[in-house]
């Protein structure tokens, strides 16, 4: 006999929405803290895959409603496109994302989620 389970497992990406849609009013390092912390501790998932779960989760939270957005198919490792909301792109090559990162760091603004892995780092705004 042939049983489907009513319930499959969940993918980490759509665990991650559910446990950061309960912490959605938290600090973006404080739900993602706590929503990777969940996810490794009660789901047995990788850290890494944990981290990048939680991280597409939380941008996709925070960007509904949003008409800019990231080409991903005229991005490179090098090159964000990003659209704004006129659709017009706006070239950020990772030399200007370092130093946008290092701008943030220096008024406080970069947030490291794990203070002993020291990663991930996300901007508080």
């Amino acid at each position: 006999m042939n049983v489907t389970p009513i319930q499959a497992a969940k993918a980490p990406f759509d665990l991650a929405t559910e446990i950061l849609w309960q912490n959605r009013w938290d600090s973006r390092a404080e739900a993602l803290r706590i929503t990777i912390g969940t996810l490794v501790n009660d789901y047995a998932i990788s850290e890494a895959t944990a981290e990048v779960a939680a991280i597409q989760a939380f941008a996709d939270l925070d960007s509904v409603n949003e008409s800019a957005r990231i080409d991903v198919d005229a991005s490179t490792s090098h090159v964000v496109i990003f659209r704004d909301s006129t659709g017009r792109p706006v070239m950020l090559t990772a030399r200007d994302l370092d130093r946008m990162i290092q701008q943030a760091r220096d008024a406080g603004l970069a947030q490291v989620v794990d203070a002993d892995t020291r990663r991930p780092i996300v901007l508080e705004h």
